[in-house]
């Protein structure tokens, strides 16, 4: 169970990984969602910070919980239109 939940873990690591040297912020620096694309970028490093210490730790499920965490804050902003991406849209829920 712990082998399959690791694997997991860096499946994971590796998508958000690639999101994270994908994104930008899309917004101008003058709007009012600016404040919130820049707040919303400090969570999602945020919360892969907090994953790559748990997985560190060994804890697994924690790591895998504020993988997602993070990466729901990606999928949001990306579907908001508050982030560009590298134009890939089938890792998102913007995708249809």
């Amino acid at each position: 169970m712990e082998n399959e939940l690791l694997e997991r873990v860096e499946k994971y690591f590796k998508i958000e990984k690639r999101a994270l040297e994908n994104i930008s912020i899309a917004v101008p620096e003058n709007s009012a969602l600016f404040i919130f694309a820049k707040d919303a970028l400090e969570m999602i490093k945020a919360y892969y910070s907090d994953a790559e210490f748990f997985k560190e730790k060994g804890d697994y499920i924690n790591a895998l919980s504020a993988l997602n965490y993070s990466y729901g804050w990606i999928d949001s902003c990306v579907r908001l239109g508050v982030f560009n991406t590298d134009g890939d849209y089938s890792r998102y829920t913007f995708f249809k």
